[in-house]
């Protein structure tokens, strides 16, 4: 159980003057703990909805990965081993390693950085299947329905492509979701369904946070669904 989820001083260990001291590296790893440990819940609580996830924190400490730079922490929740597993025996050895990255799958994200803290459904270009099952969907009537019902149940979030243009997810029709499906190119575009908090508030919320992160991150379930490639989604790669 997490008590307070973000302090003042978790926000300032992602400011340029701390980005790339190691000297701080314990205090961003008890921010990485709390993450892991709120991710796990997430986890559990997708478990008892039938759907299995695993987690993955991206690194606390500067790194060549990172660019010696920390600028923000997070926890990523995806697909478990047993459905990756599936995909990669069907895409083939070389084409399936890439699914062993978080980034690679549509995820869901719990996030930190100087200014402020975030969470909802991120898919990266790298997810190129995952969006491509999402974008068919938009080009039909009836799944374009089941989007559109689905975007209604996940409140409080907005729809970004390429980290801009935000519009409120639960108020986008039919022709919107029209209109991304002849405009967005799975492999090029990025598509982010977020929750953007400032530190000011989130610090304000205390012990509540952690529970409106998890509530708002269960109200996705059908959303992350339709944009979740399986072997028998319709209309999206197959063999």
């Amino acid at each position: 159980m997490i008590h307070s989820m973000f302090f003042a001083a978790d926000f300032e260990l992602f400011t340029s003057r701390y980005q790339g001291d190691e000297e701080w590296n314990g205090s961003r790893l008890a921010v990485r703990r709390r993450l892991q440990t709120l991710g796990n819940e997430v986890c559990a609580e997708y478990a008892t909805l039938g759907v299995a996830l695993d987690r993955r924190e991206s690194l606390h400490h500067p790194h060549h990965t990172n660019g010696k730079r920390v600028r923000r922490q997070r926890t990523m929740i995806f697909r478990d081993k047993k459905s990756r597993k599936k995909l990669q025996s069907f895409l083939g050895k070389d084409l399936g390693k890439d699914l062993n990255s978080a980034r690679n799958n549509v995820h869901m994200q719990i996030c930190i950085d100087d200014k402020q803290c975030w969470w909802g459904i991120r898919i990266d270009e790298s997810a190129w299947y995952d969006l491509n099952v999402l974008i068919k969907r938009a080009e039909e009537d009836f799944s374009r329905d089941e989007i559109v019902a689905a975007a209604k149940l996940a409140q409080n979030f907005d729809f970004e492509l390429n980290g801009g243009g935000a519009r409120p997810l639960s108020e986008m029709t039919q022709r919107d979701w029209r209109d991304i499906a002849g405009g967005v190119s799975p492999g090029e575009n990025a598509v982010e369904i977020v929750h953007r908090m400032q530190s000011s508030e989130a610090i304000a919320l205390g012990e509540d946070l952690a529970a409106t992160i998890t509530q708002e991150l269960l109200s996705l379930l059908e959303f992350f669904k339709l944009c979740s490639w399986t072997l028998d989604s319709p209309n999206g790669a197959t063999a």
